[in-house]
């Protein structure tokens, strides 16, 4: 195991001039990331319209819980 250091100060960083993490981005660098975005959305807009405008699997008899063979729902004994 290693002996833990009392007093180990930590190493000196040099900074580096001019360099900054985040820069700014002009507008002709921005247009791509707002492209793939406003492209996202309106897929997304689709596809939920698709699902909402869809037929239904079930006719509406059998989803409010009708039988066909029973002549009526549940109640219907």
């Amino acid at each position: 195991m290693s002996r833990p250091s009392k007093a180990r100060s930590p190493r000196p960083t040099a900074r580096l001039q001019g360099y900054v993490y985040r820069r700014a981005l002009s507008a002709g660098e921005l247009l791509p990331a707002i492209g793939v975005g406003v492209a996202a959305g309106f897929a997304a807009f689709y596809v939920a319209r698709l699902f909402l405008q869809r037929t239904p699997l079930l006719p509406e008899e059998r989803r409010l819980g009708k039988h066909h063979a029973s002549g009526g729902g549940p109640s219907a004994a």
